[in-house]
């Protein structure tokens, strides 16, 4: 019997191949922000069926009749007309058609932001970029193409291991964020971008490192490198430059949060309007010179700071794991609003009310990082997680955006406080909560040695103590269940080998990691660190200032931090004298961390300074003893060389003297 469905068949398998080999807007992600699963109509991705299904079977069949032709030609002893279907689309379809049926920009272009790569699995990564037209009047789509090679030098077709192209238009800005394809595990590989049609200009070359299989059993080595608040107004970033130009460093960097800031950097006090620094003296006055609050101005505010050449350097040197603080939207933001902004007449900034403003900040922030879209149907969801063969499992946390209760907004403290221990209030939202500790669990299970859980804010105990501010309650403090559960989760499942990393608070921070229940009594040992059950590393701010106070002398510094270790009974170190960052090496016997800082960041090119170095053994739990090797640190205090414990008791608020 004649089949007289075969046609139909055949149209849709030719449909098929057409929309799913021919999508040149679908392969650039910044059309899908910040999800891929959103429908069209939400504000938060673009609606990009307007290219035809005409256009895309007119394409189709042209590239049917010219491998038809090229095999006829191949036949007679020539070569085929196009080399691949990017070579094809690129010469025959796109060059006449553009990316949605408009001509296409076939001028120069620059790329004044650099190359970026971020999110690496063992078989792909995100490669990300922004060309400038030469043409700033046009608004017509530009065609890029984006090659991964083996070789730095030779992107020939023997190391090519992906080349393909994508469209960009100014809906989104001209941002570009495009998954390579067809990558080996733990392979250095190398990127570059050009214009589609005008091979002139090259970008960059950036490289990454792609991640080991899952089940991988033979790593033995992952090194961070991690930061956090980058405020341009305050400082070179000097702490980028020196990470991207470390001799066998990281292989990969992670940045927990404030890596823009939504505060006008020009020292200008204006009404409505929050001033964080005054950029001129350094000329490092980011655009545009209010605070921002729509897309385009979160759109130039990220374009400010990713000409910045130290930054630059890290994007092209190491792949990128990120996610958002509070100053990505505003300062203290949380699920309703902000310290300065929420849905409220009076609480618009600059006429722009809280949502709105959320909107534009996620959209631009999705446009412009070089991270996967997570595929939800949560909007603002950025919370994901990597496995690292069996060395290690790395969860990247929301704390402050997806659905985060009521924190303290500055005039709300005592309020805050007060229900800081409430059993509903939450960081994270119960699906996220949910899907870290499952994880978590289950990261225990498979055997993953390290569990790294990269998140916002400090979240041991902080006891400032001093009469106007004696506990932070917009880090962990002011979330103490939603503290209890995450803890709960360690001990309950007999999760080993967590390590926690945090920034925020503009300062240094390391603890044995310690539940509220054991910290006052003989259940931890500050000794010993018996009784810990996780380790944190708290960093400081890449070039916000310290909250410690600005411009103390050492001597200033080095007191606050040896008060704060008196008074907190598992913070074995802290320092706020210094900006920077710290590397982590993890080996399936330990982890090592090194403290790097940098005095004076109005210099370009701050000395950098070996701050102190700690180490935790797998299982231990706790920091290994003597802290920083029994050396005194180069600034501020270890607990151990401030307290004699010999001599001294703790009455549940501070070390005493023995009676």
């Amino acid at each position: 019997m004649k089949n007289i469905l075969a046609p139909f068949a055949a149209l849709a398998a030719a449909l098929t191949v057409s929309v799913t080999a021919l999508a040149p807007l679908e392969r650039n992600l910044a059309y899908r922000s910040p999800s891929l699963s959103l429908s069209n109509g939400d504000g938060l991705s673009h609606d990009i069926a307007h290219i035809g299904n005409q256009i895309r079977k007119r394409a189709y069949d042209d590239y049917v009749t010219s491998k038809v032709e090229g095999k006829a030609k191949r036949n007679n002893g020539k070569k085929g007309q196009y080399k691949t279907e990017a070579d094809f689309l690129v010469q025959k379809y796109d060059a006449n058609y553009g990316s949605d049926g408009r001509d296409a920009y076939k001028g120069k272009v620059s790329f004044p932001f650099g190359v970026a790569s971020g999110d690496p699995y063992p078989n792909s990564a995100i490669l990300w970029t922004h060309p400038v037209p030469e043409d700033s009047n046009t608004n017509l789509p530009i065609c890029l193409r984006y090659q991964t090679s083996k070789s730095k030098t030779d992107f020939s077709a023997s190391n090519l291991v992906d080349d393909s192209y994508a469209w960009t238009t100014s809906e989104v800005d001209y941002s570009y964020k495009v998954e390579t394809t067809g990558l080996s595990p733990k392979t250095q590989y190398y990127y570059r971008f050009f214009s589609c049609h005008d091979h002139s200009v090259v970008s960059p070359v950036g490289t990454f490192k792609t991640i080991p299989e899952y089940d991988d059993d033979s790593v033995d080595e992952l090194k961070l490198a991690v930061f956090s608040c980058s405020n341009l107004p305050f400082g070179f970033f000097n702490a980028y430059r020196a990470a991207a130009a470390r001799d066998n460093g990281a292989d990969y960097f992670v940045h927990v949060g404030d890596y823009i800031y939504e505060a006008r950097g020009d020292g200008q006090t204006v009404a409505g309007e929050n001033t964080y620094g005054d950029g001129r003296p350094l000329n490092r006055v980011p655009e545009p010179d209010h605070e921002i609050v729509t897309l385009d101005d979160y759109r130039l505010r990220y374009g400010s700071y990713r000409k910045d050449k130290d930054l630059a350097a890290l994007h092209g040197s190491k792949a990128f794991f990120g996610i958002w603080d509070d100053h990505e939207v505003a300062d203290n933001s949380y699920n309703h609003g902000t310290a300065d902004s929420n849905d409220t007449d009076t609480g618009a900034v600059r006429g722009v009310k809280f949502t709105e403003r959320k909107l534009a900040a996620v959209k631009a922030y999705y446009e412009w990082m070089p991270i996967r879209q997570v595929d939800t149907t949560d909007s603002l969801r950025i919370w994901r997680s990597f496995r690292y063969g069996k060395l290690a499992d790395i969860f990247l946390l929301d704390t402050r955006n997806f659905d985060r209760d009521l924190t303290d907004i500055y005039w709300n403290t005592a309020a805050v406080g007060a229900v800081s221990n409430d059993t509903d209030r939450s960081l994270m939202g119960g699906k996220q909560e949910q899907w870290l500790y499952r994880n978590m669990i289950e990261s225990q299970q498979r055997g993953a040695t390290w569990k790294i859980v990269g998140q916002q804010i400090v979240m041991n105990w902080q006891n400032y103590g001093e009469p106007d501010f004696m506990y932070n309650y917009d880090a962990w403090q002011g979330y103490r269940s939603n503290r209890r559960r995450f803890f709960d989760t360690i001990v309950k499942n007999d999760i080993d080998n967590t390590v926690i990393l945090a920034g925020d608070s503009h300062a240094n921070w390391v603890y044995d990691t310690v539940p509220e229940d054991r910290l006052n009594n003989t259940q931890y040992d500050p000794v010993t660190g018996q009784g810990s059950i996780a380790v944190e590393f708290a960093g400081t701010a890449v070039s916000s200032p310290s909250s410690y106070g600005k411009n103390l002398t050492q001597q200033k510094y080095d007191a606050a931090a040896q008060r704060l270790v008196s008074i907190n009974r598992n913070l074995q170190w802290a320092e706020g004298a210094h900006r920077g960052y710290f590397e982590l090496e993890f080996s399936k016997n330990e982890v090592n961390a090194q403290f790097y800082g940098y005095a004076n960041n109005s210099l370009p090119n701050s000395e950098e300074l070996l701050v102190a170095q700690f180490n935790v053994k797998k299982g231990a739990n706790k920091l290994t003893r003597p802290i920083n090797y029994g050396i005194k640190p180069n600034s501020g205090a270890l607990q151990a060389q401030v307290v004699d414990y010999s001599k001294s008791r703790w009455n549940g608020t501070a070390f005493v003297a023995q009676n």
